[in-house]
């Protein structure tokens, strides 16, 4: 690879990730301004969906998950299974103590 094909690689991923950066600080201040605002029952619903975007954002962009190879996503997906699963199944004993 030539200089200046690595210049303007580099100058690809500064970009990229100040793009990413940028989007996760306006996604901080919008679940900052939502938490302020009495929105009722939709507050948590609200911060977990704000929450959702920055994950994904991180996962897929910061971790380059979108352009990794299928068994780095596969192994991706299972970890999020099993913390799916661990979470329904501590909803589920809280849910069902009396």
């Amino acid at each position: 690879m030539n200089r200046r094909g690595a210049s303007g690689d580099i100058r690809h991923l500064w970009v990229r990730n100040l793009l990413i950066w940028a989007a996760l600080l306006v996604l901080l201040l919008l679940s900052l301004i939502a938490a302020y605002i009495p929105m009722g029952r939709i507050t948590t619903a609200t911060g977990i969906v704000i929450a959702a975007a920055k994950s994904t954002l991180v996962v897929l962009l910061f971790m380059e998950l979108a352009s990794a190879k299928p068994l780095i996503r596969l192994a991706a997906i299972a970890g999020l299974v099993f913390l799916m699963a661990m979470f329904a199944l501590t909803f589920a004993d809280v849910l069902a103590r009396p």
